[in-house]
């Protein structure tokens, strides 16, 4: 099944949430946000967000500095 992560075809499982997908992804929880269809899923919400054929998610990742 097929999803877009910022602009960019990913493949992944059937069944997949998004915390597997960020698993699968190789990066960590924090500093970053995710949103599905420009609706910001609650990190708390991963787990049990299954992701769907054709979603389109951004990932907002938090970069510190000045």
């Amino acid at each position: 099944m097929i999803i877009k992560l910022n602009d960019q075809n990913h493949e992944i499982k059937e069944g997949a949430t998004i915390a597997s997908f960020i698993e699968d992804l190789g990066l960590k929880s924090q500093g970053i946000a995710i949103a599905i269809d420009n609706e910001v899923i609650p990190k708390n919400e991963w787990a049990k967000t299954i992701l769907l054929e054709n979603d389109e998610l951004m990932l907002i990742q938090a970069v510190s500095g000045g």
